[in-house]
């Protein structure tokens, strides 16, 4: 299947109550997802985002437009195991385990008890939260929250993964490995919608990106595409700064412009990386 996701004129009006006028929260909407993609979805509060991840997961119905995921209605019981779509907000049945809620889901998805045993295992160790299995989820941090609705929303290996702040807070490691698990589910052929206001990450993981602003897409495409401008980067090394000053009065005579001489660096996931992968004896 060439398109995951499909969205045609997608509109989402919430009626007026009481003295409480309409609202639209999104106007006509075209996107398309395809298998192996990570996209993100960028925007202030309020600009939809949440609301076109409701609609892709079947829990909200839209006023106008047409929407299909893997080619069916997103509400269709033939999806239950194939989407999965974590929301913002707290999880429910905050009186069991962090085990027993995957066992929970597992169940509810009709998957036999050994299995979903099994693959409640998997991510409760994938997600650095094992030794935290027995706790009731309510003493769960915020951290621990969202690495466990992630892992709920795994827990079926769903071809589409539609996720709601999948990071937000999360400490750096933490958000690392929940973009690499979600790195790993695109490199298998799942298709990933992402909102998020953590835009680092957004660059760092995301091939494709879509901006709303008061339920309109703004902006869309790859980031190379919308954040490349006329300027060219030459990465050298083993330059003193004679070298250097010689290169740039080359790049001059050529007809260049120098913007500047700087000395790059890596952002702090780099740093967060480098330091987890150490020994800890060296740290």
């Amino acid at each position: 299947m060439a398109t995951a996701i499909s969205v045609r004129q997608l509109a989402v009006t919430y009626p007026a109550r009481g003295r409480q006028a309409a609202v639209a929260a999104l106007r006509p909407v075209d996107l398309e997802v395809a298998p192996g993609r990570i996209v993100g979805v960028l925007g202030p509060n309020g600009a939809g985002k949440s609301t076109l991840l409701r609609v892709l997961a079947g829990r909200q119905r839209p006023t106008a437009g047409a929407v299909e995921v893997l080619g069916l209605d997103p509400a269709a019981p033939a999806l239950r195991r194939r989407v999965a779509w974590q929301p913002e907000g707290p999880l429910p049945l905050d009186v069991l385990s962090a085990r027993e809620f995957l066992q929970w889901i597992g169940a509810e998805l009709g998957l036999a008890n050994a299995d979903a045993d099994a693959r409640a295992e998997r991510w409760l160790d994938r997600l650095d939260l094992r030794r935290a299995g027995a706790r009731w989820i309510r003493t769960f941090s915020t951290g621990m929250h969202k690495r466990l609705a992630l892992a709920a929303a795994l827990l079926a290996d769903p071809d589409v993964l539609l996720l709601d702040e999948p990071t937000a807070g999360l400490d750096p490691f933490g958000s690392e490995a929940v973009m690499q698990i979600l790195r790993e589910r695109a490199a298998a052929g799942a298709a990933v919608l992402m909102a998020s206001h953590h835009l680092l990450e957004v660059e760092e993981i995301c091939d494709e990106v879509v901006v709303l602003q008061d339920g309109a897409i703004q902006a869309r495409g790859r980031l190379d595409d919308l954040l490349g401008g006329d300027a060219h980067a030459l990465v050298v090394r083993g330059l003193d700064a004679r070298g250097l000053d010689g290169l740039a009065a080359d790049a001059r005579a050529r007809g260049g412009q120098v913007l500047r001489v700087e000395r790059p660096r890596d952002h702090l996931f780099a740093l967060f990386r480098r330091l987890r992968q150490r020994p800890p004896e060296s740290r």
